[in-house]
């Protein structure tokens, strides 16, 4: 991930950030113009441009999903050569298009800011996804619960300002897309000869596959782990590990029908059983999530209003969030608690160049994080987020009633 900033002056202000950290690198010249945000923390190359008011100028996503998927996975060392290839020309394309003129290489800016003696400023990747609300919804206003939930994170944290987050729960284990792509590459979804499929993500073939079919989410009882424990951690490996476990048993009944009828072993399950099978890893999830988002509202209404203070909303991120019938039954546990349920455009719940520009510019603004020796930052691919406040969570042993999720919510068709 790096970003820029363009001021009126030949040279430009940069910005930088890479895996889970973000760079913000300034002259000491006249009237900041805009600020550049570059992504490249997992197979996404993001870039972006926000003038200082702002409004997005111009951005674009080099995506590798097609190949990720393809291959199995993110496989770290293909991605790392994609992002080299797609880096400057995806940059220097949102620059030209946005008017912007840019001769350096960005994966110099270290190199450059140490240079020009540009400073910097850190900001943590998932802070910028947590603060993305604020540049698409501007009457968002701090408090605000906040969940994020995609291929490598899964975290529920109160967002009290710019730069104060109170973590209430996190993924224990596996990451919710991490298991969705799995699920979906174990039911062979990308070769059910739909294209769409073949070319999603697991979390949306799962979607697709559930939605474009009649099926029962109840049909397959998949687990609720650690459904015992109060508190707002997540656990998906239960989950993933009971589909797993029917998806072999619904191979085994078919290869035992198919050798008895004809000797003729199909490679793939029938669709209404796959789709039966997403439907109720979809509902297994939902109803996971949503019982740890009230458990966390709960917890806040039980503690000190200077300490917790009520969230103004219910803010949801990240590539898994995007997922309609998960966004339907947090909606439901939003009105509960009487507050809206907030959610940023699908394209920038995943990784994406506006997070990172935005982030930047709001620190921008208030002066925070500036470093002036380039050669004093160094990247962090597991920077700790916020203040860890789930012991407490634990300690309160909030007991919550069972959330009834309508039967409407698996009917409705995917976004």
């Amino acid at each position: 991930m790096l970003p820029f900033a363009s001021y009126q002056h030949p040279l430009l202000k940069l910005l930088c950030s890479s895996f889970m950290r973000l760079y913000f690198r300034s002259y000491t010249t006249p009237q900041l113009r805009c600020i550049l945000g570059l992504e490249s923390s997992c197979d996404d190359t993001g870039v972006a441009v926000i003038s200082v008011d702002g409004k997005v100028l111009n951005e674009k996503v080099a995506s590798q999903t097609n190949l990720s998927v393809m291959l199995g996975g993110v496989l770290p060392t293909i991605a790392r050569g994609l992002h080299e290839q797609e880096i400057r020309s995806t940059t220097n394309s949102v620059l030209f298009d946005a008017g912007i003129s840019w001769k350096v290489g960005v994966a110099y800016a270290k190199e450059l800011a140490v240079l020009h003696k540009i400073p910097l400023i850190p900001v943590h990747h998932m802070e910028a996804h947590a603060l993305t609300a604020t540049l698409t919804h501007p009457e968002l206003r701090f408090p605000y619960l906040v969940l994020l939930l995609s291929g490598g994170h899964g975290l529920l944290a109160l967002c009290r300002g710019l730069e104060d987050f109170l973590l209430l729960g996190t993924a224990l284990d596996a990451s919710p897309g991490d298991v969705l792509d799995k699920l979906a590459r174990r039911m062979k979804l990308s070769r059910l000869g739909d294209n769409r499929l073949r070319y999603a993500s697991g979390g949306r073939a799962i979607e697709l596959m559930a939605a474009e079919n009649v099926t029962d989410p109840h049909l397959f009882d998949l687990p609720s782990p650690r459904s015992g424990d109060r508190d707002c951690d997540f656990s998906f490996t239960g989950i993933h590990l009971a589909a797993e476990r029917v998806i072999k048993r619904l191979e085994t009944e078919q290869r035992e029908q198919s050798l008895y009828e004809d000797g003729h072993v199909p490679p793939i399950l029938p669709i209404d059983c796959i789709a039966n099978v997403c439907a109720s890893i979809q509902f297994a999830f939902t109803r996971l999530i949503c019982r740890r988002v009230q458990r966390a509202f709960e917890f806040i209404r039980s503690q000190s209003a200077s300490d917790f203070p009520w969230p103004t909303a219910l803010v949801i991120s990240g590539g898994v969030a995007a997922n309609s019938v998960i966004r339907a039954g947090l909606s439901l546990v939003a009105n509960l608690n009487d507050v809206p349920l907030i959610a940023p455009p699908a394209h920038l719940c995943t990784d994406n160049g506006v997070m990172i520009a935005w982030n930047g510019l709001l620190l921008q603004r208030v002066g925070s994080r500036i470093v002036y020796d380039p050669s004093q930052i160094d990247f962090e691919p597991t920077a700790p987020f916020g203040i860890d406040c789930r012991a407490l969570v634990r300690q309160a042993r909030i007991k919550i009633r069972p959330i009834k999720i309508p039967e409407s919510v698996f009917s409705r068709n995917p976004m």
